[in-house]
């Protein structure tokens, strides 16, 4: 008799198989096609870095707003994304540079057009005005490393020629920092795992049931929700020097940035890093916390002697209080704020140095850490290893710029935000370590380039009266509330009649936009006939919508008021590089005839007359094209033009007084014969 058990054994071993990979599938296809109708019907976004969009029938990316949620998540706080496109494929000789970073990069409390890489294109343009160069600003606010490796490691295939990057003050409260209400842990390996399943709508699903359940049962911080960002990303999270936290969060940059060094050499890519820099004279310690260990008796000691220091400083005693302040520190030593009292007396009484040492002590200390120390700025000085990744010192280069090298409200708005004359350094600071490297441009072509002036440069500025005014308000609610004050942010009450003062403060409350904020300037300045100031907004506008012809045509007109018709002739030539069509080719035959160049400006008429399509543009192109003909000399052309006009129209009065005029300008008999 056969046994057959071990066919048997045989059969259930390949049946058992079977079962395990339809058990494991069916999850797997289950994700698979929920992910599939997730997408199908809208569910979620899509986080992909750039969004193509075809303008004029070339195709060209943009940021995608939603990029934002790969790291905000379901936060109130978003925030903007720059709206400038740039051309794929690359165009050839373009030379592509991305920005990446935080606020300062972003421009705030500016928009996009008053931050550094805006005065970095300005600057570029003037030095090498033969060159097409595109700087591109991918900087968000309330970002951090997380955010420019993840940035950069999707760069390549849009073939940049350079990343530059200005992060580090958002380290530890930034999205998904750390010590940030946003963060996802303090392990790096779990955050970069979060930000590749983040992009799937399955987990965006799993992570907005969780986050509605737990708002059942957790009612939300309303304060969190109305203050600033720096309230809504970082209140209530202190850290302390050289504490685990503050450990973590080094160790954390350091491994991003040599992540971003990896990249960019493994693609070719040059990468500057700059030092970050912030209000050290101007800007106290925001909280200042007592050295771990110390006893209570020297805690008592170190309070008297601090508040004795206090009463002498403010009788100016400077001496006296220094000395009581240099007691107290030593009881006390990573007390922030005395420090920062310490540095005040020595600054007053003229010992510059060691002012500087206590001011940069002070903000090393500072347990509310929105400012980069030396340790992290330190650490981003020794990337530098001169082949492919480079450092811009923009610390060195503002100390240099400030009296006695003491860096306060002279370049900086308030703890780190530079003014227009700190973002035109910054631009500088990274443009000298581009000559330097000699990239873009062999340094010797640097030196050649070398011809413009700074005072040029800055005239040939993107900021304006307007983007001042509302920078000053958004600053001015900044540091109306936490952490600056122990309150609520708040506006002062505008007077209508104030118009400028009062647009700024209507676009920061957030009731017009920043677009209509401009628009609304535009009025105010024509009125008063100001074109100056309204070619300048529309630049400014212009920077950030380039593919917009219509704002070309507006500061063609703008231009031309103000006197500035060769200007208005190049506005007009680039609009027709983009896109040709009748409002280009009028405005350009109507600067030539202010030029008084009648043949140039019959070209561009019928130019402007192949592209009329209405019967009032074919007239109206017919008649300004007979005038320049007459005005060029060329009679018979502008007789045949007026002639073809009257058959389409023979109640066309203008044409047929134009007619007879230049009937009479050929009969007026020649004098001096």
């Amino acid at each position: 008799m056969k046994n057959d058990k071990p066919e048997a054994s045989k059969l259930t071993t390949r049946k058992k198989a079977v079962f395990f990979l339809i058990t494991v599938s069916i999850p797997i296809v289950f994700l698979v096609a929920l992910e599939i109708a997730l997408r199908i019907f809208g569910y979620g976004y899509s986080m992909s870095l750039f969004k193509k969009h075809v303008v004029w029938g070339k195709t060209y990316y943009q940021m995608n707003p939603d990029v934002k949620y790969r790291y905000f998540g379901a936060s109130q706080f978003q925030p903007a994304t720059t709206p400038a496109f740039f051309q794929e494929p690359k165009p050839k000789g373009v030379y592509r540079i991305f920005c990446l970073g935080e606020s300062t990069t972003s421009g705030y409390p500016f928009y996009f057009n008053g931050a550094f890489p805006a005065y970095l294109q300005t600057r570029l343009d003037l030095l090498f005005p033969h060159r097409k160069i595109e700087v591109i600003n991918l900087g968000m606010v309330a970002t951090n490393s997380y955010t420019a490796l993840d940035i950069t490691r999707e760069l390549a295939r849009y073939q940049p020629d350079l990343i530059i990057y200005y992060g580090g003050h958002n380290e530890f409260y930034g999205a998904l920092g750390v010590a940030s209400n946003l963060s996802v842990g303090s392990y790096r390996a779990v955050t970069e795992l979060y930000l590749e399943l983040v992009r799937l709508r399955t987990f965006q699903l799993v992570r907005n049931v969780i986050h509605g359940i737990a708002g059942l049962f957790v009612q939300q911080n309303s304060d969190y929700a109305r203050g600033t960002e720096m309230q809504q990303v970082a209140q209530g999270r202190l850290v302390p020097y050289e504490s685990p936290m503050y450990k973590a969060t080094y160790r954390i940059f350091k491994d991003n940035l040599e992540a971003m060094k990896r990249y960019c050499r493994s693609k070719g890519i040059p990468i500057i890093m700059g030092t970050q820099v912030s209000d050290l004279r101007d800007q106290p310690p925001f909280v200042s916390g007592n050295t771990p260990g110390i006893s209570q008796q020297a805690v008592a000691a170190f309070s008297a002697l601090f508040k004795d220091g206090i009463v002498l400083q403010s009788e100016g005693k400077w001496d006296s209080a220094a000395t009581d302040y240099r007691k107290a520190i030593a009881l006390n030593p990573l007390y922030a704020d005395a420090h920062y009292r310490l540095a005040q007396c020595l600054d007053t009484t003229g010992s510059k140095f060691q002012a500087l040492q206590q001011y940069t002590i002070a903000r090393n200390y500072d347990e509310l850490r929105f400012r980069t120390d030396s340790n992290f700025n330190d650490l981003i000085r020794s990337m530098d290893n001169d082949k492919y990744c480079y450092v811009a010192d923009v610390v060195k280069a503002f100390k240099g710029a400030s009296p006695d090298s003491l860096i306060g409200h002279n370049l900086i708005f308030e703890h780190l935000h530079p003014n227009s004359r700190g973002a035109f350094l910054i631009a500088k600071c990274y443009a000298g370590v581009m000559s330097s490297a000699g990239l873009l441009a062999p340094h010797e072509a640097w030196e050649a380039a070398d011809t413009v002036s700074e005072a040029t440069i800055w005239h040939d500025r993107l900021v304006t009266t307007i983007d001042e005014d509302m920078a000053k308000a958004s600053v001015s609610w900044l540091t109306s509330g936490w952490p600056f004050k122990d309150k609520e942010p708040s506006l002062r009450s505008v007077p209508r009649t104030d118009t400028l003062d009062w647009i700024s403060e209507q676009a920061v409350a957030g009731k017009i936009s920043w677009i209509g904020a401009h628009v609304e300037a535009i009025d105010y300045f024509e009125r008063r006939g100001n074109w100056s100031e309204v070619a300048g907004i529309y630049r400014s506008l212009l920077y950030l919508s380039p593919l917009d012809l219509q704002l070309h045509s507006d500061l063609a007109q703008a231009y031309m008021k103000e006197g500035e018709n060769a200007l208005a002739e190049r506005t007009m030539l680039a609009s027709a590089g983009i896109y040709r069509d009748y409002q280009t080719y009028k405005t350009l035959g109507d600067i030539m005839m202010r030029l008084s160049k009648p043949d140039s400006a019959a070209g561009f008429y019928l130019e402007m007359k192949e592209f009329a399509s209405t019967t009032e543009e074919k007239m109206r192109s017919g008649l300004v094209l007979s005038y320049a003909y007459a005005r060029a000399g060329r009679f018979q052309d502008a007789k045949a033009e007026l002639s073809e006009l009257l058959q389409q129209n023979p109640n066309f009065g203008m044409a047929r007084r134009l007619l007879g005029d230049i009937e009479a300008m050929e009969n007026k008999p020649q004098t001096g014969k």
